[in-house]
C-alpha cells in the first residue's frame, strides 16, 4: 500500500508541476519568446540604420575631401590674386613716387588725349610708363597697353587699347584724315 500512495503522490505531483507550467511559465516563456522576437528586429532594423549612416558618413567624407582640395585651391588662387594686387599696388606707388618728385616733370611728347578711348589720366599713366609720342604709342603692344593699364588700377579697367596703335600710327604718319575717318568708325575707342 505504501507503494500506491507513493505513486498516487508521485501523479499528483507531476500533474500540479504540469498545471503550473501550463499556468503559470508557458504564457510567460511565450511572452518573452515575443518579446525576444520584437527585440531581434529592432536589433536588425537598427543594423540597416547603422549602415545607412555608415554610408552617409562614407559620403560625407568624400564630400569633404572634394572640398578641401577645392579650399587649397582656392586658398591658392587668393594668394596668386593678393600677390598680382601687391604687384600692381608697388608699381602704382612707384608711379605716384614719381609723379610727386619736385623738378621733374615728364617729357614733353605728342597729345595722346588725339588718340580715341585716351584721356588725360590715362594720357599720364602712358607717358609716366615711357610712351610719350604717337611713334612709341603704336610701337607699343596691345598686351603691354593692357599692362598698364592694369597697373594704374580699377579706374582703368574699362579703357581697351586694342586700336589705340592702329591710331597711334596714323597721327605718326600725319594722316589725320584717315585718323578722322577711322575714329569715326569707333565707339570709345573700340571697333563697332
Amino acid at each position: 500500500m505504501v507503494v500506491w500512495y507513493a505513486l498516487i503522490g508521485f501523479l499528483i505531483g507531476w500533474v500540479v508541476e504540469w498545471l503550473i507550467d501550463v499556468a503559470y511559465w508557458r504564457p510567460r516563456l511565450r511572452s518573452a519568446r515575443a518579446e525576444l522576437e520584437t527585440c531581434r528586429q529592432q536589433l536588425d532594423d537598427e543594423r540597416e540604420r547603422a549602415k545607412l549612416f555608415q554610408a552617409k558618413i562614407e559620403a560625407l567624407e568624400e564630400e569633404a575631401k572634394g572640398l578641401r582640395a577645392r579650399l587649397q585651391r582656392l586658398e591658392g588662387e587668393r594668394d596668386r590674386y593678393r600677390n598680382e594686387r601687391d604687384a600692381a599696388l608697388a608699381e602704382l606707388r612707384s608711379f605716384a613716387v614719381e609723379a610727386d618728385r619736385p623738378g621733374e616733370a615728364v617729357a614733353p611728347g605728342d597729345d595722346l588725349k588725339r588718340i580715341e578711348g585716351i584721356g588725360p589720366k590715362i594720357e599720364r599713366l602712358l607717358q609716366r610708363a615711357g610712351v610719350r609720342t604717337f611713334e612709341e604709342l603704336a610701337a607699343t603692344p596691345v598686351a603691354r597697353l593692357k599692362e598698364l593699364l592694369a597697373a594704374g588700377g580699377r579706374r582703368f579697367r574699362l579703357a581697351d587699347p586694342g586700336t589705340w596703335p592702329q591710331q597711334a600710327r596714323l597721327a605718326a604718319e600725319g594722316r589725320w584724315d584717315e585718323l578722322a575717318a577711322y575714329q569715326k568708325m569707333l565707339k570709345g575707342g573700340r571697333g563697332r
